[in-house]
């Protein structure tokens, strides 16, 4: 890769991280953050779309249900979506290698967030005191300029390194491992997303019977060969069909109640 290529790749990087101020970081942590739009911007960067794609699917399946409450921070995806993307891209690596380098990279990207986290933890006193003395231009480069100046520092350096370096050397890494080894990760790569998926029906499904509904999804895409679209109004049917049924003959479905009904 060449430098502007891993120079673009950190500093998407450094804007994708959890605490940049990219449209109060929902554009950045929920949208450049995830692993399918990291693997899309590597594969443009790289000159290899469809493959960056395909490796973000894998990826992203793994990381469905991950959430960071109250900051708790176990993988840094930033750190997933575009270094380890980007060097499973350069050395055309599989699903399954990719997932386990991902897996890597993560955990130590969370070490290099924690350390964003405490380090810009600083400028905090230097805003209490811009307000304090209703200075805006002070607390604008306290919030808005220093701490963001010290995120390419912290964030992008160690991205553009392990992009820059790391790409000659992983894919020659991964060549010279035995076979049975790189069928193991292979095979990982195979387990890991059913892990993500359940995870997230464990997060997300009230009831244990609406689990049927995914499988019924499953059987659609796997057996009957539905493509999206058909499997699409196929389940929005259902759901219909399946609301419809809810309730008794003459009974209404329930109305929601405004909040402000509620108070009242």
């Amino acid at each position: 890769m060449t430098v502007i290529q891993c120079l673009l790749i950190s500093i998407f990087c450094v804007i994708s991280g959890n605490e940049f101020p990219l449209y109060g970081s929902q554009f950045g942590w929920y949208v450049l953050g995830r692993p399918l739009i990291g693997g899309f911007i590597c594969g443009i960067i790289l000159g290899d779309v469809a493959g960056g794609i395909q490796l973000g699917v894998a990826v992203q399946l793994v990381y469905l249900a991950v959430v960071t409450p109250g900051g708790s921070m176990p993988i840094d995806l930033s750190f997933v979506s575009y270094p380890a993307m980007a060097i499973a891209l350069a050395s055309n690596m599989d699903s399954g290698s990719a997932i386990a380098l991902a897996s890597t990279i993560g955990v130590l990207g969370s070490f290099v967030c924690q350390l964003d986290f405490t380090v810009t933890s600083f400028f905090h006193k230097m805003q209490d005191k811009a307000i304090e003395e209703v200075d805006y231009n002070k607390y604008n480069k306290a919030y808005l300029v220093y701490p963001q100046l010290l995120k390419f520092l912290i964030r992008g350096v160690p991205c553009f390194l392990a992009v820059y370096l790391g790409a000659k050397y992983v894919g020659n890494f991964i060549d010279s491992m035995p076979q049975f080894v790189q069928a193991g990760l292979l095979s990982l790569g195979a387990v890991l997303p059913a892990v993500g998926i359940a995870t997230l029906l464990t997060q997300s499904v009230r009831k244990n019977e609406y689990i049927l509904f995914f499988l019924v999804g499953f059987v659609g895409i796997v057996f009957m060969n539905l493509n999206i679209l058909g499997l699409t109004i196929f389940g929005g049917a259902l759901a219909f069909l399946y609301y419809k049924s809810s309730f008794s003959e003459g009974n209404e479905a329930p109305r929601e109640t405004n909040f402000d009904e509620e108070v009242l």
